[in-house]
């Protein structure tokens, strides 16, 4: 605890020793067979911090797209890159593990959408807020083995038009429109994911922006879930 008010993380503190010493009898500020030598290296920042405070969802959808084959750029904020590919690959058969319905909030560069259509499913639903990547989507939908239904505009909107237990399967993957909700922004979702999620449906989600600032805070993934994950999960329902 002291440390942490040092400025240090739990991550910085690489070894606790126990380091054995031979105090003699008459002294007097030490009578202990080993001594603490502990470990500490000083992080340097971790993660992406170019987002901008202030800014309003409703202007994403028609910022200019910078679309590659390896990358995707929204106002110079790297969106997505073609790495995350099995990364993605495992989200996608999480959600797709019941099969049926499923629902997929941001489209990106396709990687994850492409690994859910090599699943067995009936129906992919795909929310996306911009509108170049939104055409890109529209293309890429022609071409697919299952059924795919493009939803053009912010998730915040688009939800709302979603009844209740209808997906089988939700993967939520979009990026923060502002400096605020960069830690957050998943679960104003994930709570209506909760309302759409059939009985026994699945939820996975990702938020690569957050996670790359908060987990070097933490020394494993259990503690980082427990301790900025899962009290939001719960008021979400």
């Amino acid at each position: 605890p002291h440390l942490k008010e040092c400025g240090f993380v739990e991550s910085d503190v690489k070894s606790v020793e126990g380091f054995p010493v031979t105090p003699p009898a008459e002294c007097e500020y030490y009578d202990f067979p080993e001594a603490l030598a502990p470990t500490l290296f000083k992080s340097g920042e971790h993660g992406y911090h170019g987002l901008r405070a202030g800014a309003k969802a409703e202007e994403w959808k028609e910022i200019k797209a910078d679309l590659t084959a390896d990358s995707l750029k929204i106002e110079g904020h790297p969106v997505m890159e073609r790495w995350e590919t099995p990364y993605m690959n495992r989200l996608a058969e999480i959600a797709t593990q019941k099969g049926g319905k499923v629902l997929e909030v941001g489209f990106g560069l396709a990687i994850s959408a492409t690994a859910i259509q090599g699943q067995d499913i009936s129906e992919h639903v795909i929310i996306e807020a911009n509108a170049d990547v939104f055409k890109s989507l529209e293309e890429w939908a022609k071409k697919q083995p299952h059924k795919v239904t493009p939803m053009f505009g912010l998730w915040q909107d688009v939800v709302k038009t979603l009844p209740n237990d209808s997906f089988d399967g939700i993967l939520y993957d979009t990026y923060p429109n502002s400096k605020e909700e960069q830690h957050t922004h998943q679960f104003g979702f994930i709570k209506e994911a909760h309302r759409i999620l059939k009985p026994g449906g699945v939820l996975t989600y990702c938020n690569l922006t957050s996670i790359g600032v908060l987990r070097p805070k933490y020394k494993d993934w259990e503690s980082f879930f427990r301790e900025t994950q899962l009290p939001h999960l719960k008021e979400c329902g």
